[in-house]
């Protein structure tokens, strides 16, 4: 075999592999949340574990849109007041690329809005 067509040869097995297995870890890792910070369910997970280390907060509920890419999701979640609140969280928000102490004060400062927004519990 020349080494062209070796080299040529090797190329398109890399290209291949590299395919598949980029295929199976995407299969793998958006078929169920497995509680990882990365990956489909990275944002999700990120936002719901900032939520659950905020004190005063728990968290009720929580919802995903699931599609090629994890689209909308969303959390229901009662303050220390008791005052139940939903937080949803589109494509575009910022909230999703944040993480650590910025996420958690973007958290706080969102539900502090939406608790004054909302009321006071009737």
């Amino acid at each position: 075999m020349k080494p062209a067509r070796r080299e040529l040869l090797s190329i398109c097995v890399l290209l291949g592999v590299a395919f598949w297995g980029f295929v199976g870890w995407y299969c793998w890792d958006s078929s169920e949340n497995r509680d990882f910070e990365f990956g489909y369910f990275g944002d999700f997970n990120r936002v719901g574990h900032a939520l659950v280390r905020i004190p005063g907060v728990t968290v009720t509920r929580n919802w995903a849109n699931e599609d090629i890419t994890l689209e909308e999701f969303g959390y229901g979640i009662t303050t220390i007041g008791g005052q139940p609140l939903d937080l949803s969280f589109g494509e575009s928000d910022p909230m999703r690329d944040m993480s650590g102490q910025k996420l958690t004060r973007a958290l706080t400062a969102r539900i502090q809005q939406e608790s004054q927004s909302k009321g006071p519990q009737q």
